[in-house]
């Protein structure tokens, strides 16, 4: 984690991607590491951060010791897939 925590994403070349951009995080990992670094990175864009059932390994069925909500991610993520945010 310390070789990532001082980079600063350039949000201004970001926002000018031709490409839509979907910050999210788990709903279980609020106030952690990653959701706290993805919810700066939407403020920086000016997007919402989007939210996924679990935590930050959501998609798991349990199969590498973590179990997630793999189901419940599986449609958020089509719904936000589906969306013209």
């Amino acid at each position: 984690m310390r070789g990532c925590t001082s980079h600063r994403p350039d949000a201004a070349a970001l926002r000018a991607a031709p490409t839509r951009i979907v910050v999210a995080a788990g709903e279980e990992s609020e106030g952690e590491f990653p959701a706290r670094a993805a919810a700066a990175i939407a403020s920086a864009l000016g997007t919402g951060l989007t939210l996924f059932p679990s935590h930050h390994g959501g998609f798991l069925g349990g199969e590498f010791g973590q179990q997630g909500a793999p189901a419940e991610f599986a449609k958020t993520l089509r719904e936000v897939l589906d969306t013209d945010r």
